[in-house]
């Protein structure tokens, strides 16, 4: 359970810093001199804040999950032969 609400805290924090790299792109979208067209930096910008977004909502999932109780599974049965190899 702890895990399960690191993994969704690590993947927030990676969801944030897409969102932020998107928004250093977008202040830089006036430069003239800079070194990519403006087409890429547009669609960089596109796919920074998608891929920040399914982050983010695969971390909040992650994270809803994580305060279900889990069903315990049931100890291994003792009954079964492995003998036959």
């Amino acid at each position: 359970m702890k895990q399960d609400k690191t993994r969704a805290s690590l993947m927030a924090i990676v969801s944030a810093y897409m969102f932020y790299l998107a928004y250093q792109l977008f202040q830089g979208r006036d430069e003239a001199d800079g070194a990519m067209s403006p087409v890429a930096r547009i669609a960089f910008i596109v796919l920074f804040v998608a891929a920040g977004a399914a982050v983010g909502v695969y971390a909040w999932n992650i994270w809803k999950q994580s305060k279900k109780p889990k069903e315990e599974e049931p100890p291994p049965r003792d009954d079964q032969d492995d003998t036959m190899k």
